[in-house]
């Protein structure tokens, strides 16, 4: 039987838009700031593709810029095995300065319907700055094509950065709220030209590309120290007893950056099996121990202890310390502890621990501000320390990631891929064992 004319005809479904982010720089070199920010943008703003668009001739950098094909090549390396996640030569082929609005039109060529978002500091919302938004050559015609997206300089408030964006009406902003990372290229240049090692403030294959070319060094630069000490000589450890739960990037890189300026020959990693204040941990110990040997391995300054777990009671910072005495003898040892420690309000101050005045006898304590904003803090957190009497502590300004294993834990629950944030190794173990689900 035929159907009616008269009967509506079902609306055909149109196509979903692909929404790309834009991310463009120096990129000189790409590092994990870079692409742990690229990936929270791509999660929060459900982007199908990031476009990595190195710029050719940026008109406000001038110093510590590599040739076009050079940060390409490191940029293709940082970003080639992620599958949302692409190097775009856009800015280098047309060979003109890289100002935004040149970017964003040949991606829109590129990706014909495509709606597109723009990834950006938001340093340059600050009226004050000198490369400010309003500011931007050919912004009027970028604000048309595509949406803006910034995210925060270390701890600049939320509420700031929208009353910001209200000064620049014609434009769509969105802000985000996730901070960037305080890693700079600026900061890898340095560490390359101190003969240091650049091990987790960018990706292996970006390391590699660096030391081999010799990228960045001055003809006077050390090369960075390869080979450990042997243990029959080894004079400085540094302690990193935590729950680890799981270990990420931000352990590493403090762990690594300390281990570097305390000229320390070994850092030893403990995950504590039973610590007092967190009971629920204590049959993941293995998981955990085994998560930190895989991202620790290929440093061959970093080792993992069982001490903890072997031990089968209360985890305590002494006991700890005995064992590390046992296996360095005659070595100096630093203890890594979280800031929150020195605050005379927190349940297990200091002073407080099982032992403490033994232990103060036997450690120098290396501080880790837990926040950014203890970071800008830093004397307040010095002055909390000094009253700690008998203890020798020193306050830590390495730089660190706003990564968390609280946060990590969501995240893996969330179903949210860990790329960036931990090693391959670490988030293989976590699907393979299902932990955190």
């Amino acid at each position: 039987m035929a159907k009616s004319t008269d009967a509506p005809r079902p609306r055909r479904r149109q196509p979903k838009k692909r929404r790309i982010g834009i991310f463009g720089g120096t990129f000189s070199p790409i590092h994990y700031g870079h692409l742990i920010c690229a990936e929270q943008m791509r999660y929060a703003f459900q982007l199908d593709q990031v476009e990595f668009a190195v710029s050719a001739n940026p008109p406000h950098k001038t110093f510590g810029v590599l040739d076009d094909d050079a940060r390409y090549e490191m940029t293709v390396a940082a970003t080639e095995d992620h599958r949302f996640f692409n190097a775009s030569r856009v800015d280098l082929d047309h060979g003109a300065n890289g100002y935004s609005l040149h970017t964003v039109q040949a991606i829109k060529r590129q990706y014909k319907g495509a709606e597109l978002f723009y990834l950006s500091s938001a340093e340059y919302l600050d009226p004050s700055h000198k490369w400010t938004l309003k500011s931007w050559i050919g912004g009027k015609e970028l604000f048309k094509i595509c949406t803006m997206i910034f995210f925060p300089r270390n701890t600049q408030e939320l509420d700031q950065l929208h009353e910001w964006a209200k000064l620049v009406p014609e434009a769509r902003i969105l802000i985000a709220d996730a901070p960037s990372p305080p890693i700079s290229s600026t900061l890898i240049r340095d560490l390359v030209v101190a003969g240091k090692s650049t091990w987790y403030t960018t990706p292996w294959p970006v390391q590699q590309i660096i030391q081999k070319k010799g990228y960045y060094r001055h003809p006077e630069s050390p090369m960075p120290a390869r080979d450990p000490v042997p243990r029959d000589k080894i004079k400085r450890v540094a302690i990193y007893a935590s729950q680890f739960d799981p270990i990420h990037y931000s352990h590493l890189l403090f762990a690594e950056s300390v281990r570097q300026e305390e000229e320390c020959d070994r850092v030893v990693f403990i995950p504590l099996a039973n610590p007092e204040y967190r009971e629920e941990v204590a049959g993941s110990a293995e998981a955990r121990y085994k998560m930190c040997v895989v991202a620790t391995a290929d440093n061959p300054f970093f080792e993992v202890s069982r001490a903890d777990i072997n031990r089968h009671v209360t985890s305590y910072a002494l006991s700890n310390v005995e064992d590390m005495e046992r296996e360095f003898p005659g070595a100096e040892l630093d203890y890594i502890i979280s800031s929150e420690y020195v605050d005379p309000d927190h349940p297990l101050y200091l002073p407080n621990w099982f032992g403490a005045e033994e232990l103060f006898k036997r450690v120098r304590f290396i501080l880790r501000p837990t926040t950014m904003k203890e970071m800008e803090e830093i004397d307040k957190v010095k002055a909390l320390a000094a009253k700690i009497k008998g203890a020798r502590i020193k306050v830590s300004y390495a730089p660190q990631l706003p990564i968390s294993e609280a946060g990590l834990r969501d995240m893996v629950r969330r179903g949210q891929p860990l790329q960036f944030c931990t090693p391959y190794a670490v988030q293989q173990s976590i699907a393979k064992h299902g932990l955190y689900r």
